[in-house]
């Protein structure tokens, strides 16, 4: 019995390293083109660099009774399109309305005609000069899929510039959503989507995506842990001083597995865990931006608001409001990302640190706060793994069975970040052992590359190893139940076929 359980894990090893282990393969070799190539985005910060001074001599014409004064918005903001100011009122679930400030009147939609006029402006900020070469309006692509469903359809286009850019128009909106050149595409195919399971086919069916990815990775931990087992229980000293009874390939896949195995074993399941999957992490806050912010500005203020700035015209690329504690401000983007914070009445108003201490207190509620401050560099769960975070921000720490942290913009007073019990254990238990994140000095650059390169590279040649070595064995087991099959009867004679 126990020979013929010992066979059956080898064997289940086995045939489990062909399907398993090349996704293994696929998912190291597609890490490492990750941790320098992400999935294209398009952040604020490259959105307002696209975006032209607002036109405040143009502005700003609403027609008597196209909004009732009574109407509450999430998010009102005025930007410049091909030089017309756009107000761009937020009111989800429904569609954002979009209205034309220089003639006071709605828009409903944005063309493909429109869309390209508001693509060649932009690409003059963010390309240069750039003809468009090809236009098409879609749902969804490779590049778009599972995001900006409020901004569908979505006008792509591509341009004839170094990069070959690729911009996207939202024609709901009329914004810009997103932009992606020909290096993050090429680089793409090789990191994120493979390593995503990002195929449009799959993508398009977010639940089955999801499902495959969670038992991919639940397979993936299975083989490992089979393969740990099976490398130590092998593991002794021979003769000729080797710690392995293999040789030849078989040698460097056990030597690779026993060296590589736990940090093989953490990838995948930090990879799993990254997934959520059936909700086990599932964050449990809610309602803290509503106990930060207050009522929802009604059109009636933000009108007479208007107004008042546009008596004294601020210069910026886009001014939305941010709320607080019921009061309306607005937050002033210029063209090099500094933001200015103003009130109603169009003054400068930063927010001092003392209205910060009573936005803590409304988060927080009842529970109290165990502490809170200034916080001018990251900590354990507020970092920027290599992207850039708001700093400095303020924190708090509530006074909770959970002990949940707050990160308040500073700025705004807007709600950054919240980690409850849950949020911390996803940030050690994907972040720490997916991406090496422990510490500030360990996610420091060449250090933090030249430690994940080495351990991936590792992983990577434990489960090369293991696919050929596995290749190898069915080929000849398969070669083996051919010749046994198909071997002549005793005496040479062929065997008789039968009708």
């Amino acid at each position: 019995m126990k020979t013929f359980l010992w066979r059956t894990l080898v064997i289940s090893h086995r045939y489990l390293g062909i399907a398993v282990g090349i996704l293994m393969l696929l998912w190291f070799a597609s890490g490492i083109v990750m941790m320098y190539v992400g999935f294209p985005r398009f952040t604020e910060q490259d959105r307002m660099s696209a975006l032209a001074p607002i036109s405040w001599q143009a502005c700003c014409h609403i027609a008597d009774g196209l909004i009732p004064d009574d109407q509450q918005f999430y998010r009102v903001q005025i930007e410049s399109l091909v030089g017309v100011p756009i107000l761009r009122l937020s009111r989800p679930p429904r569609p954002d309305a979009v209205i034309d400030l220089a003639r006071g009147v709605g828009l409903r939609r944005f063309d493909i005609t429109d869309a390209e006029t508001i693509a060649l402006d932009a690409a003059t900020r963010m390309v240069g000069s750039a003809s468009i070469v090809s236009a098409t309006t879609i749902d969804e692509d490779q590049w778009t899929i599972g995001r900006y469903r409020r901004d569908r359809p979505l006008h792509r286009f591509t341009l004839d510039d170094p990069e070959r850019s690729t911009i996207y128009v939202s024609g709901t909106s009329g914004q810009i959503v997103l932009r992606t050149t020909s290096t993050q595409r090429f680089w793409n195919w090789l990191g994120a989507i493979p390593h995503w399971f990002y195929l449009t086919a799959l993508r398009s069916d977010g639940p089955l995506w999801s499902e495959m990815v969670i038992w991919a990775s639940i397979l993936g931990t299975f083989l490992t842990v089979l393969g740990l087992y099976l490398g130590i229980a092998q593991f002794r000293r021979s003769k000729d001083g080797k710690f392995s009874p293999y040789r030849g390939l078989f040698y460097w896949h056990h030597i690779a597995g026993l060296t590589f195995g736990i940090f093989t074993l953490t990838f995948v399941v930090s990879g799993l865990v990254s997934m959520n999957p059936w909700g086990f992490l599932e964050g449990r806050g809610g309602g803290e931006t509503g106990r930060l912010e207050g009522p929802l500005p009604k059109w009636g203020e933000v009108r007479t608001s208007l107004a008042a700035i546009q008596a004294q015209p601020v210069n910026a690329v886009s001014l939305t409001t941010a709320p607080l504690a019921g009061k309306l401000f607005w937050l002033a983007t210029a063209a090099d990302g500094t933001i200015t914070r103003f009130d109603a009445f169009g003054n400068a108003a930063p927010l001092p640190e003392p209205e910060l201490a009573e936005a803590a207190e409304r988060i927080v509620g009842a529970n109290g706060i165990s502490a809170q401050g200034i916080l001018r560099e990251e900590d354990a769960y507020y970092f920027s793994h290599h992207d850039q975070v708001v700093l400095p921000v303020y924190r708090i720490i509530a006074n909770d069975a959970e002990s949940t942290r707050y990160y308040l913009d500073p700025t705004s007073g807007a709600l950054l970040y919240r980690a409850d019990a849950n949020a911390r254990w996803h940030r050690w238990l994907f972040a720490g052992l997916h991406r090496l994140d422990f510490t500030a000095w360990l996610r420091a650059r060449p250090a933090w590359d030249i430690i994940v390169i080495t351990l991936m590279l590792g992983g990577l040649t434990g489960s090369a190893t293991g696919v050929w070595l596995a290749l190898r064995r069915i080929r000849s087991d398969v070669a083996t139940l051919f010749r046994l099959v198909t071997r002549r009867p005793p005496g040479g004679a062929p065997r008789a076929e039968t009708s």
